[in-house]
């Protein structure tokens, strides 16, 4: 009977030995990775905390000389928007309500015709 209990203990510590080997096979190249992990983990957080880099500043754009003819041609014949240098929705729709008055292509664009309308060279 003793000889019996010992096979059987002899087993499951057999058993027992070869999970805790498979384990450790498992357990210990993640503990590796995860230690390398931990190792370049500091080196990210110390380059975050350094100085922000600095934000390049979006430079406004200047206003066009062209457009301010344009906007100033259309107030004077009776454009109701400002003549700011900058062609917008509002000197757009002045535009294309301008040349549908004098039955031009109501494009929105500055060609030779709408020009030539406008008194612009």
């Amino acid at each position: 009977m003793k000889t019996a209990k010992l096979s059987v203990l002899s087993t499951v510590a057999a058993v027992m030995s070869g999970i805790v080997l498979s384990a450790s096979m498992i357990i210990l190249p993640v503990q590796g990775a995860m230690a390398a992990d931990a190792a370049k983990a500091p080196a990210k957080k110390s380059a975050m905390k350094k100085a922000p880099a600095k934000k390049k500043a979006m430079k406004k754009a200047a206003p066009s000389a062209f457009w301010k003819k344009v906007q100033t041609a259309l107030i004077a014949k009776g454009a109701k928007i400002k003549a700011d240098g900058f062609s917008g929705p509002a000197t757009r729709k002045a535009l294309m309500a301008f040349q549908k008055a004098n039955k031009l292509k109501a494009n929105g664009r500055v060609d030779a015709a709408t020009k030539k309308a406008l008194g612009l060279k």
